[in-house]
């Protein structure tokens, strides 16, 4: 184990090289800020280590600068020197608040939970959420209607009947009807995943073509959808381990890295990414606790053989 000392020491030269990435990229750096570098880079072989693995995560990190909206942005002039060593700076801002911020959707939420977090709420209809890590769920229950709304995460539902007052849940262009039932919804990548604990539901969806396509799905069963392909088929499932969360367990049965990864980033504080798909399309199989996110990534690798490079424990590469 590291001695805090060395922890300590680390720590700074991770710092100092993320320093020097964000003020080199900015390709205003001096001749004589460049000699300090080299300088900085030559005193040590774990300063070099540090910036290597800056650059690779970074490099990683401009495969989703796709997804990152660009907004017209009219701001008032100022000197040249100042508009170039902000922009690296700013992009950098940019992209974490794109990566972490959770305001969005908490906005809409009236329940949602933090990382590593899992809360029971009773409705008003006596029905009750187990609410996943990471997740949120607006309500809206009146004389009326009982209309909830998954916007993030994953929850398992156990509904109080009422013939008068259908018990519907909207994920994901798609609509989960209780028929007397408990079931768990969790979203990913614009998909939905149904699974069934007791009775039944019944499953509504919307596609992006405008088609209306209809399901049933019984106890032990399973159902995936989204508004692209529609309705997947319906799979078995075990119970016990589709709602494994709520005792604080992640069950994996030979599912893509791909899969557990995106899994992980639900309860952990930052990003993990993969660096290619060959190496997401590994098998994974195991139970892990859901509290250890970072020592499940590092189960991941000595069992696959893998390595990570790291910034802090906020973003995380996973390569060979």
């Amino acid at each position: 184990m590291k001695s805090p000392s060395n922890a300590t020491d680390n720590a700074a030269i991770r710092a100092d090289a993320n320093a020097w990435w964000a003020r080199l990229d900015s390709e205003m750096a001096s001749a004589e800020e460049r000699a300090e570098f080299a300088h900085w880079l030559a005193a040590d072989p774990r300063h070099k280590q540090a910036y290597e693995a800056v650059c690779a995560l970074w490099g990683e990190l401009d495969a989703i600068k796709h997804r990152i909206a660009k907004p017209e942005i009219i701001e008032p002039k100022a000197p040249l020197f100042h508009k170039l060593w902000a922009a690296p700076t700013l992009a950098m801002c940019c992209l974490a608040l794109w990566l972490f911020s959770p305001l969005p959707i908490w906005l809409r939420a009236d329940f949602h939970t933090g990382y590593g977090e899992m809360r029971d709420i009773r409705l008003s209809d006596d029905s009750v959420v187990h609410l996943n890590s990471n997740s949120a769920l607006a309500v809206r229950i009146d004389g009326n209607q009982r209309q909830l709304t998954l916007l993030q995460g994953e929850a398992w539902f156990e509904v109080s009947p009422d013939s008068t007052r259908p018990f519907q849940v909207h994920a994901e262009h798609g609509t989960v009807t209780a028929l007397g039932t408990a079931f768990n919804i969790r979203l990913h990548d614009r998909q939905a995943e149904v699974s069934v604990t007791q009775h039944s539901v019944s499953v509504d969806v919307e596609q992006d073509s405008g088609q209306a396509l209809h399901a049933v799905i019984s106890e032990g069963r399973q159902l995936v959808y989204d508004p692209k392909t529609g309705l997947g088929s319906v799979k078995a499932i075990d119970s016990q381990t589709v709602t494994a969360w709520q005792s604080g367990k992640l069950v994996f049965e030979n599912q893509p890295l791909g899969e557990v990864v995106a899994e992980l980033n639900r309860y952990h504080r930052g990003y993990l990414l993969i660096s290619d798909d060959s190496i997401a399309e590994r098998r994974v199989n195991g139970v892990f606790r859901t509290d250890q996110p970072l020592a499940v990534l590092s189960a991941l690798e000595s069992s696959l053989q893998l390595h990570s490079s790291r910034i802090n424990d906020y973003l995380i590469l996973l390569h060979r």
